[in-house]
């Protein structure tokens, strides 16, 4: 609503009259008891204003629709990737030790550790990983009297084509008192070929560790040097493997639904179409399973489920297409129109949420990409569905409110305006007529007063094709008492700001049997004024 509230210019109706009294003393400060109009309010009212602008489309002849999108739900597939903290733990020598000694020659370097580590990730069976982020923990623990020389590498990772190696050098320590350094390295942008050396496994990352001591010693326990390797907090920016056959229980869920805010009644559409799109962003092939979609209307607890093939059989929905570095997601689009479905019912049950429930499954044919299912850190599987709703109607109680300020001279202790008439003037180029109602309400809309008698606005006038070919002007009349006056002013009953005029609109078509088309042209123009008993000099 572009309602615009105007300050009373209170000297310019007053002045005539203060002139025709003649000069008196400011000391004597008379008063005098005259009747004013003031204006409160100009605004037009357009289809934008009544349902709002972002859901208004038109076409080339200016007819309108309301043409909205919700987001059903969103699944993101690399929660279901849960990467635990993992860690690995090595001693050497160990088993080449056994109960003996061993020495260990300065400046030869020794392969404490050639391994193949595997990482346990549920059903996933990965072969490429590239890390978004994470850290890699390398704790090293010495018992020998020497320094130690080491060099970390995982040979299957990179970072700009250079695998990850570290070279930490170890302090000497001893079996009473080891020595242990710890270090943190970030995995941030590495890729992970989980492949193996030998490119033929899965999940698995070859690690290893070369160590060569300062001086000489001579090898004595098992545990002379003990590794720690931890993995935590990977997140993924990619995968690519094979994902198994899982099913995704999703809990049923509501999505909110503005679209209708402040309208009840009864609404009659003529035709609608509306479109479910699932948008598949991972490539995995999938299954999904809508149990319901259903319209729900809060404030009058009427539901109303979607009747379409969609929630009786299965949607079998494409898999992305991986581009590379980005990935190009499938879209699968299932027509809903008053032919195929009973849209036209969910939408006039007027829904302020969309409740649904579905369950979906990944990769239902097992492995049909012989593993190459994958992931991007941005890909969802996600469900739109988009409404466009052409407003030829009927209309029968169609109630829309508005809320606005009204702004008048003085304060509540000190104001001149007592009692009077709201005065009404609206021009209605709409095919509908209008009951109005104004109630002052707070802002938080407990209504603390309601204005009479009111009355209804006229419809415009209709030609024979259903178009309005003219306006019409009416005028309503609203008491207002200075109790109700005085819930206007900041500090009253009506708030810290003082209470709102909310302006109640009750449509009606002219013609309950035809459908009449909304136009963007159509609007109703209004002008409220304020006609009543003014003090001049009293408690202004």
């Amino acid at each position: 609503m572009n309602e615009r509230a105007y300050r009373p210019p209170v000297a310019f109706f007053l002045s005539a009259t203060l002139l025709s009294v003649g000069c008196q003393k400011e000391a004597d400060k008379p008063e005098w008891d005259v009747d004013v109009a003031l204006p409160l309010i100009r605004t037009t009212l357009t289809i934008g204003d009544l349902i709002g602008d972002t859901l208004i489309g038109t076409d080339g002849q200016g007819n309108v629709s309301i043409v909205y999108s919700t987001r059903l739900f969103e699944l993101r597939l690399d929660t279901l990737l849960s990467s635990p903290d993992t860690s690995f733990h090595y001693s050497y020598p160990d088993s080449v030790l056994g109960s003996g000694s061993l020495p260990f020659n300065a400046g030869f370097p020794y392969q404490a550790l050639d391994e193949l580590i595997r990482f346990d990730l549920d059903e996933f069976e990965l072969r490429e990983l590239r890390v978004r982020s994470g850290e890699l923990g390398l704790s090293l623990t010495n018992r020998l009297a020497t320094v130690l020389l080491t060099t970390f590498s995982l040979p299957g990772t990179a970072l700009n084509g250079i695998p990850l190696t570290a070279t930490p050098t170890l302090p000497p320590g001893s079996l009473s008192s080891p020595a242990t350094i710890f270090q943190t390295i970030p995995l941030d942008g590495y890729s992970f070929d989980l492949r193996g050396p030998q490119f033929d496994n899965v999940n698995t990352l070859a690690m290893t560790l070369s160590i060569e001591a300062e001086t000489d010693v001579i090898l004595t326990t098992p545990e002379s040097l003990e590794v720690v390797v931890n993995y935590h907090d990977i997140i993924p920016q990619y995968a690519r493997g094979y994902f198994g056959t899982r099913d995704i229980n999703m809990d049923p869920d509501t999505s909110e639904l503005n679209v209708f805010d402040g309208m009840s009644g009864l609404l009659d559409i003529d035709e609608a179409t509306a479109t479910l799109k699932v948008r598949n962003g991972v490539g995995v092939d999938a299954r999904a399973e809508i149990a319901y979609i259903r319209s729900v209307n809060r404030s009058t607890g009427s539901v109303v489920d979607l009747d379409h093939t969609i929630t009786t059989s299965p949607l079998n929905l494409d898999r992305a297409l991986d581009l590379g570095s980005t990935f190009q997601p499938a879209t699968n689009a299932y027509t809903l129109n008053t032919t195929n479905s009973n849209i036209d019912a969910f939408i006039e049950n007027l829904p302020d949420a969309i409740a649904f429930d579905m369950d979906v499954t990944i990769d239902p044919l097992g492995d049909v990409s012989n593993g190459n299912d994958f992931f991007y850190h941005e890909s969802t599987l996600s469900a739109d569905l988009d409404v466009d709703i052409p407003l030829r109607l009927i209309a029968s109680n169609l109630s829309l409110s508005r809320k606005t300020t009204v702004e008048l001279d003085g304060t509540l202790e000190h104001h001149a305006f007592q009692y009077g008439t709201l005065h009404f003037f609206a021009t209605n180029r709409f095919p509908f007529s209008a009951g109005i109602a104004l109630d002052i309400v707070t802002a938080d809309n407990v209504v603390l007063g309601t204005l009479t008698p009111g009355g209804t606005i006229a419809s415009g006038q209709l030609g024979p094709d259903g178009l309005v070919t003219s306006a019409t002007a009416t005028q309503l009349d609203f008491a207002v008492s200075k109790e109700q006056l005085d819930l206007f002013y900041p500090g009253s009953a009506g708030g810290p700001l003082g209470a709102r005029l909310r302006i109640g609109v009750n449509f009606n078509t002219a013609d309950q049997s035809q459908h009449v088309q909304l136009r963007s042209d159509y609007t109703i123009d209004i002008l409220a004024t304020l006609e009543g008993n003014y003090i001049v000099n009293g408690d202004e």
